[in-house]
């Protein structure tokens, strides 16, 4: 990261976007004094924060001034309840048991986090963990808020109302707000100014319409307008011009078979019910997956979609059965299982412990008995784009970096099936679309796969069919054209545009039909 000049004004939302591993959290870092009082480090330049120096006056000192969200919210928590937790900035700030009991009341209203208000942190989801995280750092009234990726974790109407709280927390309470995020279609309703840091090049600064324009890693609303040449760039689905909408909209869908693969099952889940400490997690899932199939895991927070993974793998102790190739897992030796089941978890650091990128792989190898050759390493890593970071530490690297090299070393054993929990979480549009593509390459060797995402465009763009888990219940099996457009919550953007044409992702609009706009 280097060459950054900018003036961010008070009272504003700047969104700061880029490549994965551009510099978004080293930028972020700074501005708080982490970088590099705690990562070490080279700085040189200055940056003002309301009139403090991170460089010199470090983060003890710009705590006060500043609020932090990391991207692994477990890294800050210093409490075992969710609670106690929220309330630490305030007892750390000395005010009084009347105005902590107050304030925390009032964010754990606002965030709808009663029912979890009194639980262990350990036991909560890895988004209302987020969520949590979002919490302490709204409560303590900050100036400045830093949000590095916020929403990764979150589903649809939960990030709604959190990117809605804060944008109305920056007007009445005057905050200064700094997210970096690669979803943009959630953040660009509310961003006053966008950053795009680009490795190599001048970070671009302005208006979004003025940013959007110089770039190509755009939400799936800008790709639209800048396929049908509208200008200037509707930044919203409110502000895309209603004629252009209504003529697209009475075309038809083209190119759609999604849901009509018709393969043998490879896995399926009878009954399948969870419990922990009397509370009902998962109750009677049945599903089947095909073989060469996506099936797409969607829901709210908590809804129990982790737990069914992992009740799959055996992680978690449960009821009812599960079937692998006609043969009940239970009965099966762990062996077996893993030789056939590869399980990415939420948080990929749980699966490093090699020092560098290659040397994961060739752990993975070496406990299933396989081998491969430098140059076949080196060719495996380069469809994650990792070839250039094979001698890197990983944990060093960015936590979209982190994401594939957890892939990379869990796949390359070349497993029968692929389970993936927030597979997108740090990726930008370049590496999910990556992503996108090798998972369909999978898929076309009879690899099943199922995947869980509060991503609805790259679930959209890629399932077969679609599973709504909400309250540990099904609540939908079936087509993702229905799933996406049916059931607001996990609408696209595409989908909301269109309304009645059953589109769901921009490449579902007829090129050869597309309409300019003048």
């Amino acid at each position: 990261m280097e060459n950054i000049n900018l003036e961010i004004s008070p009272k504003s939302l700047t969104l700061v976007t880029g490549a994965s591993g551009s510099g978004k959290s080293t930028l972020l870092r700074s501005i708080n004094g982490l970088v590099p009082h705690f990562t070490g480090g080279f700085i040189s330049g200055s940056i003002d924060v309301f009139g403090l120096d991170p460089i010199k006056d470090g983060p003890e000192k710009m705590a006060a001034e500043v609020g932090f969200v990391f991207q692994e919210p477990e890294a800050q928590f210093i409490y075992d309840t969710v609670e106690d937790e929220i309330a630490f900035a305030l007892e750390n700030a000395s005010k009084s048991f009347e105005v902590m009991h107050d304030k925390v009341a009032d964010i754990i209203r606002e965030l709808s986090l009663e029912n979890i208000r009194h639980k262990h942190i350990q036991h909560i989801s890895g988004g209302e963990k987020q969520l949590v995280a979002i919490a302490s750092a709204l409560v303590g009234g900050k100036k400045l808020l830093i949000l590095d990726e916020p929403t990764s974790q979150l589903d649809p109407q939960t990030a709604d109302n959190l990117l809605s709280l804060i944008g109305k927390m920056k007007d009445e309470l005057g905050l200064t707000i700094l997210i970096s995020e690669h979803r943009l279609e959630r953040l660009l309703p509310y961003t006053d100014n966008l950053l795009h840091l680009e490795e190599g090049k001048t970070p671009i600064y302005g208006l979004p319409v003025q940013v959007l324009s110089r770039i190509d890693l755009v939400p799936p609303i800008i790709e639209i307008a800048k396929k049908l040449k509208i200008s200037p760039l509707p930044i919203t689905i409110g502000d895309f011009p209603e004629i252009v909408s209504q003529k697209l909209d009475s075309q038809k869908i083209i190119g759609d078979d999604k849901g009509s693969r018709s393969k043998p099952s490879i896995l399926t889940a009878e009954n399948v019910s969870v419990k922990f400490d009397q509370q009902t997690v998962l109750k009677s899932i049945n599903f089947q997956l095909q073989k060469g199939e996506i099936l797409n895991i969607i829901g709210p927070n908590g809804a129990g979609k982790t737990t069914l993974l992992r009740s799959i793998v055996g992680l978690v102790p449960k009821f009812g059965q599960i079937f692998l190739n006609g043969e009940e897992i239970e009965t099966m030796d762990l062996s077996q299982i893993v030789n056939q089941i590869a399980y990415l978890p939420q948080n990929p650091s749980d699966l490093l412990f090699a020092e560098t990128v290659k040397e994961e792989l060739q752990i993975s190898l070496r406990n299933h008995r396989m081998q491969k050759s430098q140059e076949e390493l080196t060719s495996y890593l380069a469809k994650f784009g990792l070839e250039d970071k094979k001698n890197a530490y990983p944990r060093d690297l960015s936590i979209g970096e982190r994401q594939r090299v957890a892939l990379a070393a869990m796949t390359i054993i070349e497993p029968k099936i692929i389970l993936l929990d927030e597979p997108t979480r740090g990726l930008d549009y370049k590496a999910k679309s990556a992503l996108n593509n090798l998972l369909k390459a999978w898929a076309d060797q009879d690899i099943a796969i199922i995947l869980i995402t509060h991503d609805v465009e790259f679930a959209a763009a890629i399932a077969d069919r679609v599973l709504i888990l909400e309250s540990g219940e099904i609540k939908f099996i079936g087509h993702p054209r229905i799933a996406f457009t049916k059931f607001r919550p996990y609408q696209t953007q595409t989908a909301r545009l269109f309304p009645e044409s059953g589109w769901i992702s921009p490449d579902n609009l007829a090129t050869n039909r597309s309409l300019e706009h003048n």
